[in-house]
């Protein structure tokens, strides 16, 4: 049925808050105009098909995209963010290295990065199968995407995943059941909207 394109979209900024669960965290001020300001600069892509993570951030960052394209959104529960399994008050750089330097280690209760791989993996591979052919866009979350990149290329570590922006568009290319990230690839106007993770209030995926 020919290639699929993928667009992977990195959530926009996301404001972190005690006392709201990971998976509700809503997008900062700053990422609510990200969201506006990303929609027309996906248009061009052609996008017939959205599927995002669960999560709120990731909801509220596509869908004023969705409302201009429109497009419904199918939400997966397998494209979800890792947790690393510590609060707002806890030591997240000394755990987000170590997840990256033992992919076996876990805080108690949680996933490791092997298993967080293995499920997005899975979850990227099945909606490939579903849509082949077509352009789709997947909208996700730092972590697991930079566990997607070490998948196709163990080169691609911590630094890789530490780059992307909030928001982040990458693109890939689906062949024959082979995965191929096209770095070359840069959305038009997106350095205009972006911003570095390290500006979000306390940065968690």
């Amino acid at each position: 049925m020919g290639i699929t394109t993928v667009y992977f979209v990195r959530h926009a900024q996301s404001h972190p808050t005690e006392g709201i669960e990971n998976a509700d965290w809503p997008l900062s001020v700053r990422g609510r105009q990200q969201a506006e300001d990303l929609a027309p600069l996906l248009l061009p892509l052609e996008i017939g098909h959205l599927v995002s993570s669960p999560f709120a951030r990731c909801l509220r960052t596509i869908a004023p995209f969705a409302e201009l394209g429109s497009l419904t959104i199918e939400v997966c529960s397998d494209l979800r963010e890792r947790h690393l399994g510590i609060g707002l008050d806890g030591d997240f750089p000394s755990v987000w290295r170590r997840s990256w330097e033992d992919f076996d280690f876990a805080m108690p209760g949680h996933e490791t990065s092997r298993e967080a791989k293995r499920r997005f993996v899975a979850a990227v591979d099945r909606i490939c199968r579903d849509h082949e052919g077509q352009t789709i866009g997947v909208c996700a979350h730092g972590n697991v995407i930079g566990l997607l990149l070490h998948h196709l290329d163990e080169s691609n570590g911590r630094e890789t995943a530490e780059g992307l922006t909030n928001p982040d568009v990458l693109r890939f290319r689906v062949d024959d059941g082979t995965i191929t990230w096209d770095r070359a690839f840069r959305l038009a106007g997106l350095e205009g909207v972006a911003t570095n993770p390290a500006e979000t209030l306390v940065n968690r995926g």
